[in-house]
């Protein structure tokens, strides 16, 4: 049996479930590597600095290294590291426990793999998405816009990579329901092998 013809004979929960997983856990790597979470525009300088989960860098129109912000004593910044850790490595296991569930065939129709898949996805997605939460709302609070002399000086903003680590977090949640949906109604795939 092919690759094509596994897919085809898997339920429509679990395809939608795989798919959603292959789409989080793109989102999830785009943002667990960049530096995008953050950004900041200092005018008085002509600067713009990037922040990520585990570097900052400023891009001043020459080279320029990145300062790593691994090991900071910031708790709301390392709760923010440590949830998007098991956020990243949850959708990577969920990922490869569904892909397994879908083409490998002593897996098909086994139940505890799809829940377990779904459980790891509801768990560590809702503790990403907290640790993005904590993120928005204190990149806000501890990083507001500078002002001089009512002049902006540095706006601060949520970038990109903030955005894929919500979208990776809320895909990989949905794809933990509709594992353990899967699992429940005992789709399976319909083909024999």
């Amino acid at each position: 049996m092919s690759v094509l013809d596994d897919f085809k004979g898997a339920s429509i929960i679990g395809k939608i479930a795989l798919i959603l997983l292959l789409v989080a856990s793109f989102c999830v790597c785009i943002a667990f590597t960049c530096t995008g979470w953050g950004g900041e525009d200092a005018y008085s300088v002509s600067q713009k600095t990037y922040w990520g989960l585990w570097r900052r860098c400023v891009d001043t129109n020459v080279v320029s290294p990145c300062v790593n912000l691994d090991g900071t004593p910031n708790d709301w910044w390392a709760y923010t590291q440590a949830g998007s850790c098991f956020g990243f490595f949850g959708t990577l296991v969920a990922c490869t426990l569904m892909i397994l569930y879908v083409f490998v065939g002593k897996c098909k129709k086994n139940g505890e793999m799809a829940i377990a898949a779904g459980i790891i996805c509801i768990v560590t997605g809702i503790l990403f998405l907290i640790a993005c939460i904590v993120f928005g709302v204190k990149w806000n609070k501890y990083y507001d816009d500078v002002y001089v002399a009512g002049i902006l000086t540095v706006d601060r903003y949520l970038s990109y990579a903030f955005g894929f680590a919500v979208v990776g977090a809320l895909l990989e949640i949905v794809s933990g329901v509709l594992c353990i949906i899967e699992a429940k109604k005992g789709g399976g795939t319909g083909a024999s092998g």
